[in-house]
């Protein structure tokens, strides 16, 4: 057998796309070059390649290894034959359908053409560059990995948009090709702007944001945001789109384009010039003229986004509610967005930043004064002020809870222990999940990298270790998140909802109750935000991260010390349901366990378990729990969270430190370090190990930590992470290791010293 070829010239726009921009019969396109390479000349001149030509399309938009990937000596060729292949041999008909006027063909192609689209987008060497600006470190292998988990993520706003397929047969101009097809448009966006900074471009996810992508010389695919579309001129350019999310399901109509336009000379130029613009490199042309648009566009960039706007009378045809009905009576809803309930206006503020006096609480929710908080703020580095904050969802939570449990001054936990029932469990995840819809977009009420020193706690959510950890964070953490602990129903089976089946969430909602009310004094100062599981409001990032998890576990076996704190969470756990057994159930397991024990024997045994019910404030003090009438059981969670590729995403978005108390979260840490990726990447690598063995001072009184903090107190231990954060941020100087460690040893010194005065004056 003779030796596999390889193919190493990778085409990042496929010949058979190019051929689609020839004129007439010709078998050439007319290319220029935007940045031709120089050359030294011997006699120390420098001249430049030729940066106009003619060529056949197989001889251009290709670069040699683009998408090969190494192992060793060997070159591996799979992506671009096998991935690239499928893509382009699907592509290419869906092209030609939706150039054409044959609605069935659009039907069968539709989701083809919109998995080609942002193949194009992402494949090309602006599109590869663009990815490395968010990883550096990424090499050949990890980008292309990379490639590969990105290359449908715009595919479901693309097709929610009014998509519109305008027409330049009538026009003495045609459409041009460039290095990079998928080209945005955004008319507050001009090529000069710093989203328009290569590699970026304005995301699809803004409110006016428009698509543009020539199928054929003749033919111009733009795809806008209905909204937009509905009203330009009441549309803030920049803004969000409404439920922006980029991956997950939706049902839209596949038949419905609009086809209706014929465009002029000078539009067609417009459309050319915008295209030319988001090029790296080289632009295409059936003639040599059509390579300058800008020799000829008329008007300036916002203009082009008047002629860009599909027809008002098209737009009929997009949006609305759609209603689904099925064989078992269930119905499927989805308004004009992709949301499937209806958006709570509750949510929503509408504060004028204008009226907001220096003194007053910060519009953006943090409990901050504004002079302290947003004021001179860049855009970029807040949160959003129009919805309610993260801290003001988890105040609504605890106003609504202890109206739910019927709390007062006259009422205790043993009150809440006895009283607590299916009805109340239901009532409580409802409100959870009223405040977390499935359209919350959960980064844009995180905190933004502003300079505060912000940690993001990741463990296991439990009354008997997270509280501590996190309340100490808070010594040395301007803020501190955490996962909120209560599952979010919204997107759970019926059969594993604690609406569907709150019964078997007692034990673990009174646990999750006790963790809330312990961090209330913390959350309500703004001192700890407790965040939803973000993968709950998106079951497309929740089985990618389950995905990435079940890889992962195999990695990393769980630590003794962590195993240690399990099982005993886990026997105590026992203990409590050894409690709440009825009292038949508790002398008919005694006896198995020991036959011949006495009836003295049994009576004591059952009266100390009675003791420690009373005792134990993780205990319900009420009949039922594990009645043999109930067919299920309790709900025990177990769980490190948030998970880890989560955490890491997380900890990037909002600039956080990450802290832990779980052996096998800080070894996945270490592991990630040393990743070809760089996700975690210290600089300094003593700095961590100095910081888990410095005997940092802790309390251990969840309530006398919230005292000192309201108190102003302790803030050497503020000025001991700062000087870390500073440290490892600063891109500008890099002290040696010992000079950072040397600082920081002094300063904890100094608050080892101040800790416990400060500490006695707080309680």
């Amino acid at each position: 057998m003779g030796k596999k070829e390889i193919t190493r010239d990778n085409h990042y726009v496929p010949i058979w796309y190019q051929k689609g921009f020839i004129t007439g019969s010709r078998k050439k396109l007319h290319y220029l070059n935007l940045a031709p390479d120089e050359i030294q000349l011997p006699d120390g001149r420098t001249k430049h390649h030729r940066n106009l030509f003619e060529s056949h399309p197989s001889q251009c938009f290709y670069q040699t290894d683009l998408y090969s990937t190494f192992f060793g000596s060997n070159i591996n060729d799979e992506i671009e034959k096998k991935l690239f292949g499928d893509i382009d041999r699907l592509g290419a008909p869906a092209i030609s359908a939706f150039s054409n006027d044959d609605v069935s063909t659009w039907h069968r192609h539709f989701q083809d053409l919109f998995l080609y689209l942002d193949a194009q987008k992402i494949r090309t060497p602006k599109g590869l560059d663009w990815i490395r600006s968010r990883y550096p470190k990424l090499d050949q292998n990890a980008l292309m990995m990379e490639m590969q988990g990105v290359r449908t993520i715009n595919c479901t706003i693309w097709s929610e948009s009014v998509r519109e397929i305008v027409s330049a047969r009538n026009s003495g101009v045609k459409f041009i090709v460039t290095d990079h097809p998928v080209t945005i448009y955004n008319p507050a966006c001009p090529p000069e702007h710093d989203l328009c900074r290569y590699p970026a471009e304005p995301s699809i996810t803004l409110k006016a944001s428009q698509t543009l992508f020539p199928l054929d010389q003749n033919h111009c695919l733009i795809l806008t945001n209905l909204e937009y579309a509905q009203e330009p001129e009441a549309t803030e350019p920049l803004e969000k789109r409404t439920f922006a999310r980029q991956i997950r399901e939706s049902l839209v109509r596949t038949d419905k384009f609009i086809k209706t336009r014929e465009l002029s000379d000078q539009d067609v130029i417009s459309i050319n010039h915008v295209l030319k613009s988001r090029a790296r490199r080289y632009v295409a042309a059936g003639q040599k003229e059509w390579l300058w648009p800008e020799r000829d566009f008329e008007g300036n960039w916002k203009d082009v986004g008047e002629l860009l706007l599909p027809p008002a009378d098209g737009l009929w045809q997009f949006g609305g509610e759609t209603f689904v009905g099925y064989e078992d009576g269930s119905v499927h809803y989805q308004d004009a967005f992709g949301r499937t309930k209806p958006k709570s206006d509750t949510l929503i503020k509408n504060i004028k930043e204008s009226k907001i006096g220096a003194n007053d609480s910060c519009g953006c929710g943090s409990g901050r004064k504004y002079k302290k908080c947003c004021r001179g703020k860049p855009e970029k580095q807040r949160t959003s002020w129009k919805s309610l904050s993260i801290r003001e969802r988890n105040l609504g939570f605890f106003r609504g809870v202890n109206a739910i449990l019927g709390t007062d001054p006259g009422k205790d936990w043993q009150d809440v222990r006895k009283e607590l029932d299916e009805e109340k469990v239901k009532e409580i995840h409802e409100l959870h999940g009223y405040l977390w819809p499935v359209d919350t977009d959960i980064f844009e009420l995180l905190p933004k990298p502003d300079g505060m020193t912000r940690a993001v706690y990741s463990g296991f959510i439990d009354p008997r270790t997270a509280p501590f950890t996190v309340s100490n964070a808070c010594l040395y953490f301007g803020e501190v998140l955490m996962q909120n602990p209560f599952v979010n129903p919204n997107q759970m089976k019926k059969e594993f909802s604690p609406v569907e089946n709150p019964h078997s969430y007692l034990t673990q909602t009174l646990k999750h109750l006790m963790t809330f009310f312990q961090l209330a004094p913390l959350i309500e100062s703004g001192h700890v935000n407790l965040f939803p599981d973000p993968s709950s409001l998106d079951p497309s990032l929740q089985n990618y991260a389950m995905g990435l998890a079940e890889r992962r576990s195999k990695e990393i076996p769980l630590s003794e010390r962590d195993l240690d704190i399990y099982r005993r969470i886990q026997e105590e756990d026992f203990h409590h349901t050894l409690c709440m057994l009825p009292k038949g159930s508790q002398e008919n397991m005694l006896r198995q366990a020991d036959p011949d024990a006495s009836e003295e024997y049994i009576g004591y045994f059952i009266n100390h378990l009675d003791r420690m019910r009373q005792d134990d404030p993780l205990v319900l003090l009420r009949d039922g729990v594990y009645d043999a009438s109930q067919e299920a059981g309790q709900f025990s969670m177990f769980q490190t969270v948030p998970n880890f590729e989560l955490l890491l995403f997380i900890a990037q978005a909002t600039g956080a430190f990450v802290v832990t108390d779980s052996h096998h979260r800080w070894t996945e840490m270490c592991a990630a370090s040393r990743r070809d990726a760089g996700i975690v990447s210290p600089r300094i690598p003593n700095t961590s190990n100095f910081a888990a063995t410095s005997n940092m001072p802790l309390c251990e009184d969840v309530q006398a930590v919230s005292v000192m903090l309201d108190g102003g107190k302790l803030g050497a231990h503020r000025k001991w992470i700062d000087e870390l954060y500073r440290q490892l941020r600063d891109q500008k100087t890099k002290p040696s290791d010992t000079e950072l460690l040397a600082g920081l040893k002094d300063a904890t010194v100094a608050v080892q010293r101040n800790f416990t005065d400060n500490h006695t004056k707080g309680m």
